[in-house]
């Protein structure tokens, strides 16, 4: 029995209705905190105005082989030993699941989440999104080095003006905006306001996320050099897309990714007054949907015998160079993530290996390692915006799994 295990939304009594008491009840206003995203990440339908991606018209089966990881130990970030049950407990883990090979080993449920239960996956959505992009600039629709004001000209005199695509999907991009989760009045929650995420009555801006791009006029450095994750850049990236090809996400994203990979459920995204899907936070889906995402990323961009994603883009957001290394140990996440890299949406656990991982906060997790045909899919309904010490004890855990794995296969 694992100690100090994390309160279920049942057991918090966290819902809906008239009838709760305020601290239990989750609204359009506090749905995206804690305690409430215990609840409310497996229900964002209920807070949001929302755009579905039709699941496929054949669903994939997933090959399954199940293998108990839960007493496997490995140190923690802390330097003590942990067992991989011990993580999904103290990490406040909805779901969890391990391929390799493309054969499905474990696949968990936790806080009342099923297999037909759609998640939020906070910025997860931003490498959903470098995908699509990859297929375009892979068809030369997209140029990374065009700047974003060529596909958006309402950017002209913001501080958005000058930047290239590619900064952008390397969050390179000098605009003052600011993603400090511990301001809860920031430039971070002003956007959730103006792209639906919630509402505010203290809050008179925009209500699109291109009206809310045009009030950041401002420039805190110039463009391509430091790391600075700003979310606000893939949303400009999504729009940009769909600027380009003159075709909404929901039709791309179904064309190209989700009906060829047997997705079983439909993806779902928060959207903005103009109906915009959120592209840098806002998708949901269940976990076997996320997983085969991944997976299509970590056979080189094939499924099912298609090449749906060009091999080169992948390669490219797995190994990165000198720069993109340095920009990120310059970064305000260089010391606590050493020898990591951001490129093209993706983070780089190891650059020499291409280990690449989808991340979003309160604990969501894509991890992905092509050269051990390695693949951890993980929700989560996390405290905390970004606890480092808890993140590193899910990569830990992942990488000992791997590393059982690999050692079996010898």
């Amino acid at each position: 029995m694992v100690e100090n295990t994390p309160k279920t939304a049942e057991e918090l009594g966290i819902g809906q209705g008239a009838e709760l008491p305020p601290q239990q009840r989750a609204d359009n206003r506090n749905w995206t905190l804690a305690p409430w995203n215990r609840w409310s990440f497996q229900r964002v339908q209920q807070f949001t105005r929302t755009l579905r991606v039709p699941r496929a018209k054949v669903s994939c089966a997933m090959v399954k082989k199940s293998q108990d990881f839960g007493e496997l130990t490995f140190e923690d970030s802390g330097g003590k030993p942990c067992t991989v049950n011990e993580m999904l407990s103290r990490t406040w883990t909805d779901g969890f699941l391990v391929m390799r090979g493309g054969v499905v080993l474990a696949e968990q449920y936790f806080n009342g989440m099923g297999p037909d239960t759609l998640h939020l996956m906070m910025s997860c959505s931003k490498s959903f999104t470098s995908a699509l992009a990859g297929i375009y600039i892979g068809q030369g629709v997209l140029d990374p080095a065009d700047q974003l004001s060529t596909y958006l000209p309402e950017l002209v005199g913001t501080g958005f003006e000058g930047a290239t695509l590619q900064q952008a999907l390397d969050m390179r991009v000098g605009v003052k905006f600011s993603e400090n989760y511990d301001d809860l009045g920031g430039d971070w929650r002003q956007c959730e306001v103006a792209t639906g995420w919630r509402e505010d009555d203290t809050y008179s801006g925009p209500r699109d996320m291109l009206g809310y791009m045009q009030t950041l006029v401002e420039r805190e450095s110039g463009h391509g050099g430091v790391f600075r994750y700003k979310s606000i850049l893939t949303d400009a990236l999504g729009l940009c897309l769909e600027g380009a090809t003159g075709r909404k996400f929901a039709e791309l994203f179904h064309q190209h990714i989700w009906n060829p990979i047997g997705a079983e459920q439909d993806l779902v995204s928060i959207v903005d007054n103009a109906g915009n899907a959120v592209f840098e936070g806002g998708f949901n889906c269940c976990l076997r949907d996320f997983a085969r995402f991944a997976q299509m990323i970590c056979q080189g961009g094939q499924f099912n015998g298609q090449q749906l994603v060009p091999t080169d883009w992948i390669d490219e957001c797995r190994f990165v160079g000198k720069e993109l290394v340095a920009a990120f140990a310059q970064s305000e996440d260089g010391e606590a993530l050493p020898h990591h890299a951001y490129h093209n949406q993706w983070w780089v656990r190891n650059p020499r290996r291409g280990v690449i991982m989808a991340l979003g906060i309160h604990g969501q997790i894509l991890y992905i390692d092509p050269e051990y045909e390695f693949v951890v899919a993980k929700f989560s309904s996390q405290p905390d915006h970004d606890d480092i010490a808890m993140a590193i004890d899910q990569f830990l855990a992942f990488e000992a799994i791997a590393k059982l794995l690999v050692g079996e296969s010898r």
